[in-house]
């Protein structure tokens, strides 16, 4: 059987049968658990499953509270036609999620569509570049476990931002290529939103700018991007970074 699985936005784990979603998981800790396991192809230790979860906040009794969250997730996992304790396993003091054939994760997914994107962008197909930018763009910016806050998270959390952000710059990239030049702007001005401190995003709304026939809008996003660095980090651009001529030639 093949499984779907959506960690970001809500939770949600499609099989053939059945749907389980967010709502028949065993509450906060249930998700943030199954989401710990899923995301790691490995077994995890039981140790690094507390540290993950609870962080420093663990009690005397939090191997009780484990041993009792993984059951509730494999009796709700059990609606799916397969047996829990098969999806989810423990051995040697190692819990692992055990995917099933076939299994798709979103998070994997939107990882895969922009390397491909990228992929295809280089050998010149820029319809289906853009086709699986969209879907990477799609997938990442949905939340991970809203309202929790862990090292582990933050990671994944900037690898997602990182796909969202090198969608969003592709799709600029071939937008302006493209001579759809409304679109390369307003896709360029949601980059520079989520990436304020990153060169090559403004670059990519500069040059937008520019192509739409805003000179003037373009130097002021230079100028705003260098004031930026200056307040924010004190640093300035690198030396190729220039303020555009407000008019043109």
């Amino acid at each position: 059987m093949e499984l779907e699985i959506r960690l970001l936005g809500d939770i949600r784990i499609v099989g053939d049968a059945a749907t389980v979603t967010c709502a028949d998981l065993p509450g906060p800790i249930g998700r943030h658990l199954l989401t710990r396991l899923v995301i790691d192809p490995f077994p995890v230790s039981r140790a690094r499953l507390v540290d993950d979860v609870w962080g420093g906040k663990a009690t005397r009794s939090v191997g009780s509270v484990l041993n009792a969250t993984l059951s509730r997730l494999r009796t709700a996992l059990d609606e799916l036609d397969l047996d829990g304790r098969e999806l989810i396993s423990s051995s040697g003091g190692s819990v692992n999620f055990k995917r099933p054939k076939g299994t798709i994760v979103d998070v994997e997914l939107a990882h895969h569509h922009i390397e491909f994107a990228l992929r295809d962008l280089r050998a010149g197909d820029q319809r289906e570049a853009a086709r699986r930018a969209s879907i990477a763009y799609s997938i990442s910016r949905r939340p991970l476990l809203t309202g929790i806050e862990r090292e582990w998270l933050d990671v994944e959390r900037d690898r997602m931002h990182h796909v969202e952000r090198r969608s969003l710059g592709l799709l600029a990239d071939v937008s302006l290529s493209s001579h759809d030049f409304d679109m390369a702007v307003q896709l360029g001005r949601e980059l520079v939103r989520i990436a304020p401190y990153d060169e090559r995003a403004h670059r990519s709304l500069m040059n937008a700018l520019q192509a739409s026939g805003d000179p003037s809008g373009a130097a002021k996003v230079a100028s705003d991007f260098t004031e930026r660095l200056n307040a924010d980090l004190g640093v300035t651009p690198s030396p190729g970074f220039k303020i555009p001529l407000t008019t043109t030639p």
